[in-house]
């Protein structure tokens, strides 16, 4: 199982059934623009990662003349731009470093430094430097959790309002993507959501 060969399962599956998803999708990037980015962040990033912003970089999702939805390959999130990850995440951090300053009550002032010591997979219960978003939308986005431990760059959601306690949801952005591409050739469901195709575009239905 490889980023490259689900993510090939996801287009091929799209540009037969919804190709008007399929020519948002932004293609991908050279090495030395990942590793620029990666760099930025002071973390290194595992493999799928890497891979993921090879393949891709993200894509339109509205019609910039029309504003017609374009459709997700992700059921409730969308795929971010390599320079909208990272910046979702230093503002992901600098809502904590205020938080944490704010409140030295609750927090100690190295308590960011402590939870990215943790194992990977480890509640941390706020949003840490080892943590690099690649999808999302409005307060929720999934993120690659660059920890060390035997969950090393599992895929977690954090959300503003439970942060990262809901735990570890795919051991790997390739296993998620694995997961969407069998959604997608079968009809079968990712969690409650049902993939469905409206005028060759992807949407995703809950599954009643």
């Amino acid at each position: 199982m490889s980023v490259a060969n689900e993510w090939g399962r996801i287009t091929t599956w799209c540009r037969t059934h919804a190709p008007v998803t399929a020519a948002a999708f932004h293609p991908g990037l050279s090495d030395s623009i990942i590793d620029e980015f990666a760099a930025s962040t002071g973390v290194s990033w595992p493999q799928d990662l890497r891979d993921l912003y090879r393949v891709q970089n993200g894509s339109l999702t509205h019609d910039d003349r029309t504003g017609l939805f374009l459709g997700s390959v992700l059921p409730d999130k969308f795929l971010y731009p390599i320079d909208v990850a990272t910046e979702v995440r230093l503002t992901l951090l600098e809502t904590w470093d205020d938080t944490i300053y704010e409140n030295p009550d609750l927090y100690p002032a190295d308590e960011m430094d402590r939870r990215d010591h943790d194992d990977a997979g480890t509640a941390a219960s706020m949003f840490i430097p080892t943590f690099i978003p690649f999808a999302g939308l409005d307060d929720y986005h999934y993120f690659v959790d660059t920890r060390g431990g035997a969950l090393h760059h599992c895929v977690t959601e954090y959300a503003s309002d439970g942060t990262d306690n809901g735990g570890p949801i795919w051991a790997s952005i390739s296993v998620m993507l694995a997961a969407h591409a069998t959604a997608l050739e079968t009809g079968d469901t990712i969690g409650v959501w049902k993939p469905v195709v409206s005028k060759g575009v992807l949407e995703w239905e809950v599954d009643a």
